[in-house]
């Protein structure tokens, strides 16, 4: 009955243990939490923004510019003669048309023109470029006689146009010497008689010029 007994007190201390140790192993342990790792972001590249190239305009070919035609000059009826030169050069009055020019009429034999025309060339290259300078020789047929008196009087640098038939005196309405015949470039003409002294020719071309 005691072996009995103890029996079973030592069966129920089994059980008491095997609970225990059963209880023991359904329990499982929590995890340690460990601390969440900060994760370091990358910032995003900027991106770049390539700058579109202007397009160049594109080039436009200008149309060649037209030379406008210079205006036919009109011929004063003085001025539309055919003659010679004195030392036998073909020369047509019209050439003088639209330029400002002086025309000094002499005549060989005349003692007055003798001792006005040596200051003629010096008067002449005083306006060179803005009024040209021109003798007419007439009232003689002696062509001649007109170069002697041209290289007497030193004014070979003048043309000097040979009036043989007195065409160019009438057409200018001249009927002596010496006379002078001042031809603005717009076609009108200034008769003034002579002789003149070098200051009265500088100062008629030069009105000429300016007008």
């Amino acid at each position: 009955m005691r072996r009995t007994a103890a029996t079973t007190a030592a069966l129920a201390a089994a059980a008491l243990i095997l609970s225990a140790c059963s209880a023991g192993d359904d329990t499982e342990a929590a995890p340690a939490s460990s601390p969440t790792a900060a994760v370091e972001e990358t910032p995003e590249p900027t991106p770049t923004t390539t700058p579109t190239p202007t397009p160049e305009p594109a080039q436009t070919e200008e149309p060649p510019t037209e030379t406008a035609e210079p205006e036919p000059v009109e011929v004063p009826a003085a001025l539309a003669f055919s003659a010679t030169t004195v030392d036998g050069q073909p020369f047509d009055g019209a050439t003088i048309a639209g330029q400002d020019a002086v025309l000094y009429f002499w005549a060989p034999w005349c003692t007055v023109c003798r001792a006005e025309a040596p200051e003629l060339p010096g008067v002449a290259s005083e306006f060179e470029g803005e009024a040209t300078f021109y003798g007419v020789a007439g009232l003689s047929p002696d062509v001649a006689a007109m170069q002697g008196f041209v290289n007497d009087t030193g004014t070979q640098s003048l043309t000097h146009i040979a009036d043989t038939d007195g065409t160019i005196y009438t057409g200018f309405g001249v009927s002596s010497q010496t006379t002078f015949a001042f031809v603005n470039d717009d076609g009108t003409i200034e008769i003034v008689r002579g002789p003149l002294s070098p200051d009265e020719v500088r100062s008629k071309t030069q009105a000429l010029i300016d007008s």
